[in-house]
């Protein structure tokens, strides 16, 4: 989430390490607001943050985040105060974050209107292609026969992406034809529209990336590894921060947040999906994965 203003000096609220390290690696003017005790070892700052630039606050006082926030952007000329609802619910109860991230999105209202979103699963995967930067074997349907003839020819398994009447995208894995005749019951129960995006299941190591974008400026915060996924190497992190990058620039991308799901394999990494979740949980977002996705390790979803 973003608060504008001028642009180079920023407040990172509640960050993770990640986020601050490349918020100074990017040459941002850094202020830093967390909480009143000590950061454990794993969360420490990075020694380029001057001590002053770290201001201590209460995330259980909303009125006195509120205030911090407010004397702080005015006193130091601050163009964006930024966030990851990630970072503010790790370690905090629900409801001093829901109250943490109200007193943010109100700054952020009065500042203007939203920043232009990420476009739909489909129009993300069409940059893809067409760009060579992640292609993915990837087949749109105007009907779900269509749909359910061209994931039978591609074959099974495979990834099926459609809109319900609400405009909101969901990710459905499909591995055999029962399940193939379920998604299709579904669609036509949940009213689905076309077009139907129909996709390779990816497989390899998969990775969630989580990224803040500023005026244009991508800022990798974390690469966090699920399922049976090991750690990557310096060359593996820096390919999936280049691919990531590219998707957001390719967008036209300028200001928020996104969560990316990445595939690591032999054949490099490869975007499987990727969402605004701050536009998500506001109501607003317009992809999703089904409740039962069926996730298996090894694959995409």
């Amino acid at each position: 989430m973003i608060i504008r203003q001028a642009a180079e000096r920023v407040v990172l609220v509640r960050p993770g390490p990640g986020l601050v390290s490349a918020a100074v690696v990017a040459g941002l003017d850094v202020w830093v607001v967390s909480d009143p005790g000590p950061r454990p070892p794993d969360a420490r700052l990075p020694a380029e943050l001057p001590p002053q630039r770290l201001l201590r606050v209460d995330f259980e006082d909303p009125d006195a985040l509120r205030a911090l926030l407010t004397d702080t952007v005015a006193e130091h000329g601050i163009g964006q105060v930024l966030y990851l609802s990630s970072d503010l619910e790790r370690g905090l109860g629900s409801g001093a974050a829901a109250a943490a991230e109200e007193v943010l999105r109100e700054l952020s209202d009065s500042r203007g209107k939203p920043a232009r979103g990420l476009p739909d699963a489909l129009t993300i995967r069409r940059i893809l292609n067409e760009s060579r930067t992640s292609a993915v074997r990837a087949e749109e349907a105007r009907s779900i026969t269509e749909a359910c003839s061209l994931a039978e020819e591609f074959p099974l398994p495979v990834v099926i992406k459609s809109a319900d009447k609400s405009g909101c995208w969901w990710t459905v894995p499909v591995h055999d034809r029962p399940a193939l005749a379920r998604w299709a019951e579904q669609a036509v129960t949940a009213r689905h529209s076309a077009p139907y995006l129909v996709e390779e299941l990816l497989t390899g190591a998969k990775f969630r990336v989580e990224t803040l974008t500023v005026d244009g400026m991508h800022l990798v915060a974390d690469i966090a590894p699920e399922g049976t996924a090991a750690p990557l190497h310096d060359a593996e992190q820096a390919g999936i921060r280049a691919t990531v990058r590219a998707l957001l620039d390719l967008a036209g991308y300028e200001s928020g947040t996104t969560r990316t799901d990445v595939l690591v394999s032999a054949r490099g990494s490869r975007i499987a999906a990727a969402t605004e979740p701050d536009r998500e949980r506001r109501g607003t977002g317009r992809s999703r994965a089904t409740v039962t996705s069926g996730i298996e390790r090894g694959t995409d979803r």
